[in-house]
C-alpha cells in the first residue's frame, strides 16, 4: 500500500537520503527482503530489550489517586525483568544532495525539500515551530499564498517541523506538474532565501503564535491527548510543563528570534532535495539549490 502511495514513496526517499548511514533512515515497515527474515525469536528478543521496568514510562490522566495508581503499577510491573543497559546513540548525521526517480505512471511530480533542524527538547523549540507556521503551516503561510494561490504551481503545498532527540529536519512537500517542476523548487528556495534574509513582519508572527497557540490547547483537550504529553515530557524534559508556561514561552518569541534560526536553518549548502514521478528529460541541477545566505 505504502508503495502505490506516490506522496509516502517522496517522503521513504527523502528520509532514507537524509538521514543515510543512521537508523533514522531506515524503513520503519522494513523491505521485502527484511520482513521474509523476522522470526519469533527477534521478536521476543526486541520486546524484551525495551518493554522493561527500567524503559517504561506510566502516565494517567482524569478522576484519580495517584497513591492507587503506583500500587497498580507496582502489582502490574513490580515482578518484571529489568533490560540490559542500552548501547551508545550517535546522533546522526544529515545529507544534503539531490535525488530523482523516475515513475512514468505518475501524474504528478512529488518534491520534498528539506534542512536540518533542532531536536526535540531545544531551547528554541517553540521559535522554530513558528518560523515553520510562517513558511508553510497553513493557508496563510508564504508557501501557500505565493506558490498555491498567487502562482497557481501547486495545489498541495506545506511544510512541516519533525523534531528528534538529537536531531531534526524542517521539510517541504509539494505536488506539481513536470512543466512547473523547476519554476517551483526555484519559488520554495526563493522563499528560503527570502525567510532568512529579511526579518518576517510582526503581523506574521501575532498570526503564527495565536496559531500555535490554539492548536496547542485544543490538542490537550481529550484525555489521551494529556497523558501523551505527560510521558513525552517525562521522556524528553524530565519535568512537566504547565500550558500556561508553553503559552508564555511562544509569547516570548521575537521577530529577530526567528531569523536568527532561519539563518541557522537555511544556509547555503544543506538543502537536501528529492523528487518523484514521469521525469522525462527533467534533472535538477545543483545550481537550482543555490542561493546567498
Amino acid at each position: 500500500m505504502d508503495e502505490d502511495n506516490p506522496e509516502s514513496v517522496i517522503h521513504e526517499m527523502f528520509t532514507q537520503n537524509f538521514w543515510r548511514g543512521h537508523p533514522l533512515g531506515l524503513p520503519i515497515l522494513g523491505t521485502p527482503e527484511t520482513v521474509p527474515q523476522f522470526s519469533r525469536e527477534a521478536l521476543f528478543e526486541c520486546f524484551h530489550s525495551w518493554y522493561a521496568p527500567n524503559n517504561i514510562v506510566i502516565t494517567a490522566a482524569g478522576n484519580l489517586e495517584h497513591e492507587r495508581l503506583v500500587d497498580m503499577a507496582a502489582g502490574a510491573f513490580g515482578g518484571a525483568t529489568r533490560a540490559g543497559a542500552m548501547g551508545a546513540r550517535t546522533a546522526p548525521r544529515t545529507h544534503a544532495g539531490i535525488e530523482q526517480r523516475h515513475k512514468q505512471e505518475l501524474e504528478q511530480v512529488h518534491i520534498v525539500l528539506g534542512v536540518p533542524s533542532y531536536p526535540v527538547a531545544h531551547e528554541r523549540r517553540y521559535a522554530a515551530s513558528l518560523l515553520n507556521i510562517i513558511l508553510g503551516g497553513g493557508m496563510s503561510s508564504r508557501l501557500f499564498q505565493n506558490i498555491r494561490e498567487r502562482q497557481g504551481l501547486a495545489y498541495a503545498i506545506f511544510s512541516d517541523v519533525s523534531p528528534y532527540t538529537d536531531s531534526g529536519v524542517l521539510s517541504v512537500y509539494a505536488g506539481t506538474s513536470r512543466e512547473s517542476a523547476e519554476q517551483l523548487i526555484r519559488s520554495v528556495v526563493e522563499e528560503f532565501r527570502r525567510i532568512q534574509q529579511e526579518a518576517v513582519s510582526a503581523e506574521e508572527l501575532r498570526r503564527a503564535k495565536d496559531h500555535l497557540k490554539g492548536s496547542l490547547m485544543l490538542s490537550l483537550e481529550s484525555t489521551s491527548a494529556r497523558i501523551s504529553n505527560l510521558a513525552r515530557q517525562a521522556m524528553y524534559f524530565n519535568r512537566f510543563l504547565s500550558l500556561d508556561e508553553m503559552l508564555a514561552f511562544i509569547e516570548a518569541v521575537t521577530r529577530e528570534e526567528v531569523l536568527a534560526i532561519a539563518k541557522d536553518f537555511f544556509k547555503p549548502g544543506r538543502l537536501a532535495l528529492t523528487v518523484l514521478g514521469n521525469l522525462k528529460d527533467f534533472r535538477v541541477t545543483p545550481g537550482l539549490l543555490a542561493y546567498e545566505s
